[in-house]
């Protein structure tokens, strides 16, 4: 592979391009610093970020790079679509879990709650640093299930609608 080089008359060129946050310009930046890395022999190109999400890279060359570094921008132009105020699925869960004990439960049995699953952590995590660590086999699973209830547990399969908790989609057939 040959690296492209400039002449001793190579301008140097300002490219724009306007991002929805300063995530996505960063790392569109970064796949600008990229196409000149292995493009060119000797590459120069300076990048700067200007309010929520403005990219600047300022380069030089012979000829102007806007249609081929547009083309890198456009294809991050969806990198970042999940809206600002779109929750996460585990603030949702929260939010929803929350409502759902405070009908059902008092503050005693909350505390009771809590310090059942602390309990029930120290000592996952005690079995998994000591000499005889535990089986990771499904009755773990299962038991550990067990102290959370059906509601947390509906309440999981409600809201993940992405998919992401596969392991208790099994688990929580028997709830439907």
């Amino acid at each position: 592979m040959t690296l492209k080089t400039f002449s001793d008359k190579a301008k140097t060129f300002t490219f724009n391009y306007e991002f929805k946050d300063l995530d996505t310009a960063l790392v569109a930046g970064h796949a600008l610093l990229g196409y000149m890395t292995g493009t060119y022999c000797q590459p120069t190109i300076s990048l700067t970020y200007k309010d929520k999400g403005t990219l600047v890279a300022e380069y030089v060359e012979d000829s102007k790079l806007n249609k081929t570094f547009k083309r890198i921008c456009d294809s991050f132009k969806d990198y970042y679509n999940q809206p600002v105020d779109d929750e996460a699925f585990e603030e949702r869960y929260k939010r929803e879990r929350v409502l759902q004990l405070k009908e059902s439960e008092d503050f005693e049995s909350l505390l009771n709650k809590v310090t059942d699953y602390e309990l029930e952590l120290l000592d996952y995590a005690d079995r998994l640093l000591s000499d005889k660590p535990i089986p990771m086999d499904s009755m773990t699973a299962f038991g550990t299930l067990e102290k959370l209830g059906d509601e947390s547990i509906s309440l999981l399969q409600k809201l993940d609608v992405e998919g992401e908790y596969k392991g208790l989609a099994g688990y929580t057939e028997h709830l439907k």
